[in-house]
């Protein structure tokens, strides 16, 4: 029974496993890792820090697939908020107009493991919170003239606070 048991459990986090293995893993890493380190293992990742950004949190915008070679990231952005040398969150937006194809809801569901029990129609406008068991991981659809797009932004409840307001700074 206890063999049997064994087995049913590793054959469902193999498949877990091939299912979320696939993911980008820039956004797997933790909240709160130094960005220097992270330089070193992504190479469009910069380190915008400098001396002059005490009291600042800058961010620095991505082509997503620079960071992550996943096709329901296709077209979207991936915003990387920094703070006192150290990554406090991510942000993916997705492409105006795309917002009922919900492919950045699929991709933070399929491959990052987030949950939501809710069920949200094509017109749904709005944000909620996903599960997580660490971060705070938001997941919206916005109004834009242009079209409604997706967000999904991860941080930790603590940093959350710096990722908005007149201390954030957008670099280029």
């Amino acid at each position: 029974m206890k063999r049997i048991l064994n087995l049913f459990i590793s054959i469902i986090l193999y498949f877990g496993l091939i299912n979320t293995g696939v993911a980008c893993e820039f956004l797997k890493e933790q909240i709160g890792s130094p960005i220097v380190d992270l330089t070193e293992k992504y190479d469009f990742l910069d380190d915008p820090s400098d001396e002059d950004t005490e009291n600042l949190t800058l961010v620095k915008e991505y082509d997503s697939m620079s960071l992550c070679d996943d096709v329901e990231l296709d077209n979207s952005i991936i915003k990387v908020f920094v703070k006192d040398g150290k990554i406090i969150g991510n942000e993916i937006e997705g492409k105006k107009g795309e917002a009922a194809v919900r492919k950045i809801l699929e991709f933070a569901k399929n491959k990052l493991g987030y949950t939501t029990e809710e069920d949200l129609n094509e017109n749904w406008v709005g944000g909620i919170s996903l599960s997580s068991f660490v971060e705070k991981v938001t997941y919206g659809v916005v109004e834009s003239n242009e079209g409604n797009y997706e967000m999904l932004i991860i941080t930790n409840p603590d940093l959350q606070q710096f990722m908005s307001g007149p201390n954030v700074k957008m670099v280029r």
